[in-house]
Formats: structure tokens, C-alpha cells, sequence
């Protein structure tokens, strides 16, 4: 009996510890941005319903189908998910604050297409029936209709105008100064911190051919002038050192189907599987790859 009395001691003790335990899991998860997301009524009679959600990097993937790798590289902290219901319309907030204002502006650039903005909204942000998308300093943020259909369109132009004016002012992206402005195309610009940001501009090798680490931010675009149409792809690093050994590490690893065509130990040209060329060039601490050139560099 005195046995029983012990199991029973044990068994409920272990009991509360994983109470216990489960409660301080509960209360570690982050509280989320709940303060940048719209009041109630922000339009009509829209109302929060359902919890707020949070995602950090290790559930990301259990919300982003197939597109978590490009916000965990580029830089992601965490996401707060937010529905809201008037009738029959409704209206999902998903707020992503990323690292840094270069990361939430690299994400939303790759994202948004051809912009087509509302001059309602004070934020930089493409409009649509379906969708709005918006960064404002390290906020990347998606206003989606839900329930669909047309008339709750307007309805979405005042949750992203709501969701903006919490937003702190925006920032300058530096990174972008990498890019030489004469013949750019507008809205060509890109920017990434590692292989799966690249790989949406150009296959130049497997992995982090370009050493950005993570942290490092390259830049690309596409551009015309008098020679015809071609895209730069531009990385500064902290020293002449660092430079030469990301270009050293690109010409060691070139992607199979670029074939080198002449080479120094600071200039690699090569031949894509379009018969178009390739130039990869190092000075100083920067380093820069010209793709889809129709004739061979001078």
C-alpha cells in the first residue's frame, strides 16, 4: 500500500512538471506584432476573430508552402497571422518582420512583379482584387481576401492603409547603390543574401557560390544601353581579401553548363547553355558578373 501511495506521489509529480513545462513552452513563444495589426473597424464592421498567430524560423515552413527558404536566408525573425470577419467578407493579415529593412525590401521586390499601386496606401506596395503586398522599413506585409470576390476589394486598401500607419518610416536600402542607375530597367532590381535568392536570377553554381553567408547582401538587375540587353549581378565584401576569394571560389566551382573561355586571376569569361557570355570580374572589394551578353566582352 505504502508502494502504491509512492507511484501515486510520483506519477502525479511528474504530472505537474509537464504541466509545468508545457505552460513555460507556451509562455516562451513570442507575442507577436498584435500591436501593428488594424483595430476593430478598421473598415465597417470588421472584427479580429480566431487567435492571433505566430510562426517563428523553425514552423515557417509549416505556413509557407514551398517559399520559406528564400525569407530564412535573406533574414526573417518571426510572422503574426491575423483574421478579420464583417458578414460574409473577410480579410487574413499575414506581417512578416524581417532582420533588417534590405530584407523585408529584397522579399517584397521579388514578390510584387509589375507594381500596380492604389494611391490610397502611403507605403510602397502593388495592389489587386486579391492581394495587397507592402514593405514599410523591416515589414513585409500580405493583405489577402480571403472570402474573395470583388466588392471586398475596397476593404483591403483600408486594412493595408491601417497596417502602414503602425508601420515605423521607412529606410534607405543601400545594397540598391550597388546598381548603376544609367540603363536600368525599372523594376529589375533585386537583391539576396545567398544561393536560393541567386538562383531566381542567374545558376552560376551549387550552393553559396558567391560567399554571401547569409549576411552579406548582393544586388542584381537588368539593363540596355547602346551594346544591347544584359544583367549585372554586383556583391561588395568587407575587404579586397574576402573579394578575391569569392571569385576564386566562383571560377573552382563554375556551374557545369558555363563553359570557361578565358580566364586571369581576376577576370573569368565564359559560355552559357544560351551562346550567350558571361564575364566574372573582381577589384578591389567588389565583384561583378555580367550574364546574357549577345558577343563577347572587349
Amino acid at each position: 500500500m505504502r508502494s502504491r501511495r509512492k507511484w501515486v506521489r510520483t506519477a502525479l509529480t511528474a504530472a505537474a512538471l509537464i504541466v509545468a513545462a508545457s505552460g513555460a513552452a507556451v509562455a516562451q513563444r513570442p507575442a507577436g506584432d498584435a500591436g501593428l495589426m488594424p483595430a476593430d473597424a478598421f473598415a465597417g464592421g470588421f472584427k479580429a476573430v480566431g487567435p492571433l498567430r505566430v510562426f517563428t524560423s523553425a514552423d515557417l515552413y509549416g505556413h509557407i508552402d514551398g517559399g520559406a527558404e528564400a525569407f530564412l536566408e535573406i533574414g526573417f525573425e518571426q510572422l503574426t497571422v491575423q483574421r478579420y470577419k464583417d458578414g460574409a467578407h473577410e480579410i487574413t493579415i499575414d506581417l512578416y518582420r524581417m532582420s533588417d529593412p534590405t530584407a523585408a525590401h529584397g522579399i517584397y521586390i521579388a514578390r510584387c512583379g509589375k507594381e500596380t499601386p492604389d494611391p490610397a496606401v502611403k507605403a510602397r506596395h502593388t495592389a489587386s482584387r486579391h492581394q495587397i503586398l507592402l514593405q514599410k522599413h523591416r515589414y513585409y506585409v500580405q493583405v489577402n481576401n480571403s472570402a474573395g470576390g470583388a466588392a471586398n476589394a475596397p476593404n483591403l486598401v483600408k486594412a493595408a492603409q491601417a497596417v502602414a500607419a503602425r508601420l515605423p518610416a521607412d529606410a534607405p536600402i543601400a545594397a540598391l547603390a550597388l546598381l548603376p542607375k544609367s540603363g536600368l530597367v525599372a523594376g529589375s532590381a533585386r537583391l539576396f543574401r545567398g544561393p536560393v535568392g541567386l538562383q531566381a536570377v542567374y545558376t552560376l553554381g551549387d550552393g553559396d557560390i558567391l560567399r554571401l553567408g547569409g549576411k552579406l547582401t548582393a544586388a542584381a538587375g537588368d539593363y540596355k544601353d547602346a551594346g544591347g540587353a544584359y544583367s549585372l549581378v554586383v556583391a561588395e565584401y568587407p575587404t579586397p581579401a574576402a573579394a578575391s576569394s569569392a571569385f576564386k571560389h566562383l571560377t573552382s566551382n563554375l556551374d557545369p553548363y558555363l563553359k570557361p573561355s578565358s580566364s586571369t586571376d581576376t577576370r573569368l569569361v565564359f559560355v552559357d547553355y544560351d551562346k550567350k557570355y558571361g564575364v566574372a570580374s573582381v577589384a578591389g572589394n567588389r565583384l561583378e558578373v555580367r550574364l546574357h551578353l549577345a558577343k563577347p566582352p572587349a
